[in-house]
Parts: C-alpha cells; sequence; structure tokens
C-alpha cells in the first residue's frame, strides 16, 4: 500500500511538472514574437549594477514594423538591424521598457520613433538610421534616460531645446553626424551629463563657453573634427573633467590656454596633430594629470627644455610611431617624479641621454625600440 502511495505521489510531481513545463510554454509562444527570442538574461544599468532583464531579442531579422504582441512586462526590447522606418502605437504598453534598440534601422526622424511614455526608459540607441534633425523637446517624455546613442546618423540640426526633460542624462554619442556648430544651450537642460562623445563632426570650431553648462562632465572626446585651435576659454565650466581626447585633429600646437581651465584632467590624448614642438608651459599647471598621449604625430620633431613640467601625478607617456621625432631635450623633463612607464619607440631618436632618464626617478619602463 505504501508502495502505490509512492508511485502515485511521483506521478503526480511529474503530471504537475508537465503541466507547469505546458503552461510556461504556452506563455512563451503567446507573448513572444514569431521568430524572436524571448527570455531573462543579464543586464548592466549605466552604472554597471547587475540585474536580470525580461528580453526581447528582434535582432536582424528584416522587420519593417515593430511586432505587435509583446508583453507589457518586457524590459530589454532589442530591434536592431531591422528595416523599421516608423512606430505606431506598439511601444505604448510597455510600462517597464528601460532599454531599447533601434541601431541600424531606417528612421529619418525622432518623432517617428514613438517614444512617448517610456517613462522608465534609461538606454537608447539610435545610432545608425538616417535622421536628420533634432527638434525642441523631441525626448522630452524621457525624463529617466540616462545613456542616448544617435551617433552616425546625418543629423545637421539641434534646436536649443531638443533635450529639454533629459535632466538625468549621463551619456550622450553625438559623434559621427553632420553638425557644424556646437551650441551651449543645448546642455543646459542636461546638467549631470558625465560622458559627451561629439567627435567626427565637420563643425566650423569650437566657441569659448562651449560646454560651461557642464561641470558634471568627466570624459569628452572631441577626435576627427579638423580643428586648428581651441580658444582660451572653450573648456571654461568643465571642473570635473578627467578625460579629454582631441585624436586626428589639425591642432599645429598644443591649446594650453584651454587646458590651463581644467585643473583635474588625468587623461590627455593628442595623438595624430600636426603639432610641430613640444615645449615649455604646454602643460602648465596641469598637476593633476595622469596619461599623456602624444603618438602618430608627423610634424613632430621635437620635445624641449622643461616641456614636461611640474607635472607631479603623470605615470605615463606616450610618445611613439612620430616619423620626424629625432630630439628629447636632456632636460625635457622636471619634477615628474611619478612617472613610470615612458614610451618611445618608432621615432626617429638618434639618443635618449642619461640624465633624462635620471631625472624621472620612479620610472619602471622605457621603451625606444626602432628608432
Amino acid at each position: 500500500m505504501a508502495k502505490v502511495r509512492v508511485v502515485l505521489t511521483v506521478c503526480q510531481v511529474v503530471l504537475e511538472l508537465f503541466m507547469n513545463s505546458w503552461t510556461e510554454s504556452s506563455v512563451q509562444s503567446s507573448e513572444c514574437p514569431q521568430l524572436c527570442v524571448c527570455e531573462i538574461r543579464p543586464w548592466f544599468t549605466p552604472q554597471s549594477t547587475y540585474r536580470e532583464a525580461t528580453t526581447v531579442d528582434c535582432n536582424d531579422l528584416r522587420l519593417t514594423k515593430i511586432p505587435s504582441n509583446l508583453s507589457s512586462d518586457t524590459q530589454v526590447l532589442l530591434l536592431q538591424s531591422n528595416n523599421i522606418a516608423k512606430t505606431t502605437d506598439e511601444l505604448q504598453q510597455l510600462f517597464n521598457l528601460t532599454e531599447l534598440d533601434f541601431s541600424q534601422n531606417n528612421f529619418t526622424s525622432i518623432r517617428d520613433v514613438g517614444l512617448s511614455n517610456l517613462t522608465q526608459l534609461t538606454t537608447l540607441h539610435l545610432e545608425e538610421n538616417q535622421i536628420t534633425e533634432m527638434t525642441d523637446y523631441c525626448l522630452q517624455d524621457l525624463c529617466n534616460l540616462q545613456e542616448l546613442y544617435i551617433n552616425h546618423n546625418q543629423i545637421s540640426s539641434i534646436s536649443a531645446n531638443a533635450f529639454s526633460g533629459l535632466k538625468n542624462l549621463l551619456r550622450l554619442h553625438l559623434n559621427s553626424n553632420k553638425l557644424k556648430v556646437i551650441d551651449s544651450r543645448w546642455f543646459d537642460s542636461t546638467p549631470n551629463l558625465e560622458i559627451l562623445m561629439i567627435g567626427e563632426n565637420p563643425v566650423i570650431g569650437i566657441l569659448d563657453m562651449n560646454f560651461k553648462p557642464l561641470s558634471n562632465l568627466r570624459s569628452l572626446v572631441l577626435a576627427g573634427m579638423y580643428l586648428t585651435d581651441i580658444p582660451g576659454n572653450a573648456l571654461v565650466g568643465l571642473d570635473s573633467l578627467e578625460s579629454l581626447s582631441f585624436y586626428d585633429n589639425k591642432l599645429v600646437k598644443v591649446p594650453q590656454l584651454a587646458l590651463e581651465k581644467v585643473p583635474n584632467l588625468k587623461f590627455l590624448d593628442l595623438n595624430k596633430n600636426p603639432i610641430h614642438k613640444i615645449q615649455e608651459g604646454d602643460f602648465k599647471n596641469m598637476l593633476r594629470l595622469k596619461e599623456l598621449g602624444i603618438n602618430n604625430m608627423g610634424e613632430l620633431v621635437s620635445v624641449d627644455r622643461y616641456a614636461l613640467d611640474n607635472l607631479p601625478e603623470l605615470t605615463k607617456l606616450e610618445a611613439t610611431n612620430n616619423p620626424k621625432l629625432s630630439y628629447i631635450h636632456r632636460l625635457a623633463f622636471r619634477n615628474v617624479p611619478a612617472l613610470e612607464s615612458l614610451m618611445l619607440n618608432n621615432n626617429a631618436l638618434n639618443a635618449v641621454y642619461q640624465k633624462t632618464v635620471e631625472s624621472l626617478p620612479n620610472l619602471r619602463e622605457i621603451s625606444i625600440h626602432s628608432n
């Protein structure tokens, strides 16, 4: 009799598991759009905090519209690499949506994306579409947005209030568009912005006070903009800036006056600029600088006396792949006590003076090959 009870109990458990599995399968099939994958996946917040999120993955399916049977529980919706040019009301019931990826689609206007009521959205990907402008208040409903990727579009015009409502925005990628001016009024609505990538735009030039509202900005990338000069007050207001890139521009000298206005800068990228000389005073008052890159400079011929002076926290200097760099003054370094890594390979140097090395008490690594 006991044996019968055990068998019955086992059968009941198996039946219950089967029913649960069937029920879950039914829910999955009824709520997951055809060809998409619906599952719980790891997800990281913009602050890199680990979460698990209900994810619907419809990437690369050649879709021309958003699937209509999306579950209201969806937190992450991935629609990358499709042919969607406009939405209707498919997103309106997704009250829990935190991340939306529309990259590599055919949108020409932000209005066509249908972003109203997505108040929980923290991350929005719109890169590699055909968007041409950002009008006033076009993102105003996204009050919790923290990351906006709208790079690699065709944007030539951004209205003064385009970012209105985005007070929580932390990261903004505007690089690789067709902007000719940078308007400081854009940033009045994004006081908490920490990362701004706006390189590879054909801007006429950087203006004084261009980034003044961004007192919390930590990283600024101004790469590939054909900049020939940086005005002395261009970086005023960036009191929290730690990382700055001028990679691949047309600067003929170190923008010393502008750099003086960012006293907390730690990482400076001057790579791939036609700077002729590194001279005394170029890095004046940059007391927090830790890493400096002066690589791939086709016109750089010398690093002069006291060119690297009073940089008490500098730990790494890279000056590589400069085909005309033939001379580093024996007193190029003064009061650079923390330097540990000195990369001088692939230049045209005839010698590195012993006095130069002796002036760097904490030097642990020096590379001078291929000179």
